[in-house]
Order: structure tokens, then C-alpha cells, then sequence
């Protein structure tokens, strides 16, 4: 007797990875007294949800060790229900993790853990951004006086901010439950390394006016509360900064 066609099949399949009992595929699959077909599928179901399990415990890191091994597992299963893997690479499927802990924090979570896990998911995006090589301060030192307030700096692409009521930087670093604090986090790429830190408020104005296409002369203008010295200090401390740190890609 003919068995289901082979697409068919496959939909079975995959509806019983994601957790449905399908007796159609059960009735396809051949039996043992030592391995019924039910146990079999379970097998591979088993295998599949630790396979996702692993890879979004590699991409949250921190967050998955916040909550500990069995109820980061619960979140997991949660998640792969309402957002089963839809792409062939794994690299996508933590994409709504963060999102996911915001709309259903676990039980006991820390009111962090969300913005926790943006961190990590940008450092997840940064890490696998465009590559572009960095300019660096000689390359400006030919740049005209007169020409720099017109000047605009084009940023890498392998560069985040996460905005968060909560120093993220160092739960990152040092763990425990601190209390809040507004932070800005900095996420970027350098010579294949990923890295953040926080901001203080001027250079978070600056980069936005950065990230935003604004003229040099522009994101200076963010500085305009301080006395001209401090604001040219601060101006080229900040840009300094940046090409250090192989944010600036370009300019025009």
C-alpha cells in the first residue's frame, strides 16, 4: 500500500518538528519492538529543538546564562512556537529573541533581560555587517580648513546603538542586578572584533547626528552649549575617538 506522496511526507515532517502528533507520518514510518515509529520521530524532534536551542544559547550568551539552563530552555520552547525557524540559515533565528522576552518576560526575569539580549542581537548584526576599511586620522590631515564644516563623514555599517534604562554594559561585564541607570551602548566592529561601551550624552548626540548624515559643522552644533574651547576639545576628542575605533569608513 502506497504511502503519502513525498511532499506530503515532508510537510508531516516538519509540522511534527515544531511539535504537532501527526499519525499520518507515524503510520509511514517502520516500527521495531526495540524503537516504535513514534520514538523514532521523537528523536529527530528532539534533535531539531536542541540544534535551535544551541544556537540561540551561542548568539545569548549572557542572557541564556541570566536565567539559568532549564528555564532558558522553557523561553526557547515558547519562542520556537510563536517564531519556528523560517530561514535555512540559523544565523536569523534569534531575529524576535529580545522582542520575544519584552512581550513575555519569564517569571522571576530581571526587568534587563530584554534589553540584555538587544545587546547581544547587535552584536550578532555588527559582527556579520558589511566590511568596509576604516580611514584613519592621516587620511584627513589633507582635508582644507575652510572645507571641514561642509564635511561629511559616512560611518561603517558594522555599527549599533542600544538605548536602555539600565547599564548594559555592565550586566554584560560583571553580571548581578544593578540599579537603573540610563545608558547608551555603542556596538561596533574593528579589524574583525566585536565591541561596545557606553556613551556619555555628548558623544551619543554627535553619532546621531553622524548616523544621520550630518555635516561635521552640524554635529558640532550638538556641542553649541559649551564655550567654544571645550566645544573644539570635546569635537575632537569624540572624532578621534571614532577613528580609533574604525567607525569612520569615508567622507565627501
Amino acid at each position: 500500500m502506497a504511502g503519502p506522496p513525498l511532499r506530503e511526507l515532508q510537510a508531516l515532517f516538519w509540522r511534527t518538528l515544531n511539535g504537532a502528533s501527526e499519525p499520518a507520518l507515524e503510520a509511514a514510518v517502520v516500527s521495531t519492538a526495540e524503537l516504535p515509529a513514534a520514538e523514532r520521530l521523537d528523536i529527530y524532534g528532539r534533535m531539531y529543538f536542541w540544534r535551535l536551542h544551541d544556537a540561540l544559547a551561542e548568539d545569548f550568551e549572557k542572557t541564556a546564562a541570566a536565567l539559568g539552563s532549564e528555564r532558558f530552555a522553557d523561553v526557547v520552547r515558547g519562542y520556537l512556537a510563536d517564531h519556528p525557524s523560517g530561514h535555512p540559515s540559523v544565523r536569523h533565528l534569534g531575529r524576535d529573541f529580545a522582542g520575544f522576552l519584552a512581550a513575555r518576560p519569564p517569571d522571576g526575569a530581571p526587568a534587563w533581560l530584554a534589553d540584555l539580549g538587544r545587546l547581544e542581537w547587535a552584536r550578532v548584526e555588527v559582527f556579520d555587517a558589511p566590511d568596509a576599511d576604516p580611514i584613519r586620522t592621516d587620511d584627513l590631515r589633507a582635508i582644507d580648513r575652510a572645507d571641514w564644516p561642509a564635511l561629511r563623514l559616512r560611518p561603517t555599517a558594522a555599527l549599533e546603538v542600544v538605548e536602555s534604562a539600565w547599564p548594559l554594559h555592565e550586566i554584560w561585564r560583571d553580571g548581578g542586578d544593578p540599579s537603573p541607570a540610563p545608558t547608551s551602548i555603542r556596538v561596533w566592529r574593528d579589524a574583525g572584533a566585536v565591541y561596545h561601551c557606553a556613551m556619555d550624552p555628548l558623544e551619543r548626540e554627535a553619532l546621531a547626528g553622524l548616523r544621520s548624515g550630518a555635516s561635521f559643522g552640524g554635529i558640532c552644533e550638538t556641542l553649541a552649549h559649551l564655550d567654544p574651547d571645550a566645544a573644539a576639545a570635546e569635537a575632537g576628542s569624540i572624532l578621534a575617538r571614532w577613528l580609533d575605533d574604525g567607525l569612520i569608513v569615508g567622507f565627501a
